[in-house]
């Protein structure tokens, strides 16, 4: 629907307000991926399974919600 300006009757442009989005959300395989990584660095090594999974998340977390978020 066309805006139009009261006194002159002529079109008028109508700025739309800009709304962040959320940050992006990393999917499984993401978190899966990177733990993984954690676990081969440690030379495959006993460790934390579960310790590895939040560090991944917490840390995708932090590195999607620094990234710029277009328009």
């Amino acid at each position: 629907m066309a805006h139009f300006c009261v006194k002159t009757h002529t079109p008028r442009t109508v700025l739309k307000r800009y709304e962040p989005k959320p940050p992006r959300i990393p999917t499984r395989e993401e978190i899966a991926r990177l733990a993984y990584s954690y676990w081969e660095a440690r030379g495959r090594q006993a460790g934390s399974a579960e310790a590895d999974w939040l560090r991944a998340e917490r840390e995708l977390k932090q590195r999607f919600a620094s990234i710029p978020m277009s328009v």
